[in-house]
């Protein structure tokens, strides 16, 4: 395979082949992965903090 022929297949398929999401989409779903990404680590330092509670609380015994 010649490289120059490799090279147009790559343009050929990154341009003419590959359909990119509308911009309202990619907004939408930027939206939702970062809330979703703020919920889990506010939800994981809630859990975080309760084993620490726990954990404290069982040695101190």
């Amino acid at each position: 395979m010649k490289e120059n022929n490799f090279f147009l297949e790559i343009y050929d398929e990154f341009f003419h082949r590959i359909t990119w999401p509308k911009w309202n989409d990619l907004q939408a779903t930027t939206m939702i992965v970062s809330f979703f990404s703020i919920f889990l680590s506010i939800f994981l330092y809630g859990v975080d903090v309760f084993f620490i509670f726990l954990i404290k609380r069982l040695f101190s015994l």
